[in-house]
């Protein structure tokens, strides 16, 4: 398996993982993604196994600082450490940074309690530590990940602005909660 940017002719491929893998309220409109990578405000690292495109990660790399904006392993080879190599490779290749994520808030009543308790435990497996940080907005209620450092709710709230930009970030409605 190895790790590259974006190639051109991968859109397709990467637009049906995407689709695939995350709920509607959780995706941005896919012409967003590929306007922030074309204007290098974001950029996609792809594992590929024999020209086989097996999942992506999006980051928007901001001062000292690396948001993991979506990770995503095609249904079809879920379960076999492809994300666990993205994020490794992540983490890697932005040593020096302090990557953060959002992950949904454990929620015990929430209908996918289950994905949400795999889901940590899969980014806490891979060096990743609750920052203690949570937020809220029109994407939920999350709670902030972080590897190499620990990022304060400002820096992160800046970083959100950042990548949305003003309007998005206006009406996202992100706050920090206690």
């Amino acid at each position: 398996m190895k790790i590259t940017e974006l190639k051109k002719e991968q859109w397709k491929e990467i637009k049906e993982i995407y689709m695939e893998a995350f709920p509607k309220q959780e995706r941005k409109p896919f012409f967003v993604l590929k306007h922030s990578v074309k204007s290098k405000k974001a950029r996609i690292f792809t594992a590929t196994d024999d020209q086989t495109l097996m999942g992506f990660v999006m980051v928007i790399p901001y001062e000292d600082m690396v948001m993991v904006d979506y990770l995503a392993v095609s249904g079809k080879i879920r379960s076999r450490g492809t994300g666990s190599f993205l994020m490794n490779e992540i983490c890697k290749y932005f040593s020096g940074k302090k990557v953060v994520l959002l992950i949904e808030r454990l929620d015990e009543k929430a209908a996918n309690q289950e994905q949400r308790i795999s889901r940590r435990k899969f980014y806490f497996k891979n060096g990743f530590t609750s920052s203690g940080i949570f937020t809220t907005g029109a994407g939920g209620d999350m709670e902030i990940l972080n590897f190499g450092g620990q990022v304060s709710p400002e820096r992160y709230l800046e970083l959100q602005k950042y990548a949305l930009g003003s309007l998005f970030f206006r009406l996202s409605k992100i706050k920090i909660v206690k």
